[in-house]
């Protein structure tokens, strides 16, 4: 980070091996590199980039699943965020006993700073994970106030909202979002609704959204790419990837710009909310969760 300066936003669009941890790591840390030799100052990461999300049965999960906290995948990206003075989100197979979460964690140049768990398990990953218990926390960093989703999360506001309603800036969304055009009949040049999903709920809540996709597939399974960073207008802040290449989509914004409009007198999505017609906060419990 650069004193005052906007942070600049680094999306990693890879492909993931599945199963093949190691290697998955050694090309997210070199695309990590690359972001960090470019400015980069917040990195997201797609869902499950270190080990894929195709899985034949619960062995096959076992087998990638790691702690967080003194984790292979997590000790390597705190180290490079130590090393560049970044923060870098991602999520994870974690293990923790004998439950398997689908988590999203938030590293910076401290270090370790927090976890989210998915909140909503999609398809087949009902086998194999539990669904999130820590709520939707949101981290306060010197960038700004960073919230973490999972994938199918994306489909809920509620996620966004609350997660809005708790002040943070930005909602870093690692997704494996698949290529749907043919079946679902997507209007050029979208292969997966996920770009409308971000920058929909950036404009309802006035916040940041990154989502970050994955490319390549597994079988006749493939991922759509079109990571996205949208602004809290809605709109993009920079065209979104490419539906098939690895690369890296970058964005400089100030986090705190969402902050400055919240209580314009006609326009606000959040303070005027009809909470008399609607609950003020969804029902959320935050001491729930602490």
């Amino acid at each position: 980070m650069k004193g005052n300066a906007p942070a600049k936003i680094a999306c990693i669009q890879m492909d993931v091996a599945q199963g093949e941890v190691d290697k998955n790591l050694e090309k997210a840390g070199s695309l990590i590199r690359e972001a960090c030799g470019n400015g980069a100052d917040l990195l997201v990461l797609p869902e499950m980039f270190n080990c894929g999300c195709i899985f034949e049965n619960r062995k096959q999960v076992y087998a990638v699943a790691e702690e967080v906290q003194g984790g292979k995948t997590a000790n390597y990206l705190e180290k490079l965020a130590r090393e560049h003075r970044v923060y870098i989100a991602g999520s994870i197979c974690e293990l923790d006993g004998v439950d398997i979460y689908n988590t999203s964690i938030l590293v910076g140049p401290e270090g370790y700073i927090g976890k989210y768990r998915k909140l909503h398990p999609c398809e087949d990953e009902v086998y194999w994970v539990e669904p999130g218990d820590l709520g939707i926390p949101v981290f306060h960093t010197p960038i700004g106030r960073i919230a973490l989703l999972v994938c199918l999360d994306a489909y809920y506001p509620e996620c966004f909202r609350i997660a809005a309603l708790q002040g943070a800036d930005i909602v870093c969304v690692s997704f494996n979002a698949m290529d749907v055009k043919k079946a679902r009949g997507l209007p050029d040049p979208y292969y997966t609704m996920m770009p409308a999903l971000c920058m929909a709920n950036s404009l309802s809540n006035h916040i940041f959204v990154v989502g970050c996709n994955r490319i390549g597939g597994v079988g006749t399974v493939r991922f759509a790419g079109q990571s996205t960073i949208s602004d809290q207008w809605g709109g993009l802040v920079t065209p979104m990837a490419s539906h098939d290449r690895e690369e890296i989509l970058y964005a400089e914004v100030d986090l705190c710009d969402s902050r400055r409009k919240y209580f314009h007198p006609t326009n606000s999505r959040l303070a005027n909310r009809r909470t008399d017609v609607y609950s003020a906060d969804l029902g959320y419990q935050p001491e729930k969760y602490r």
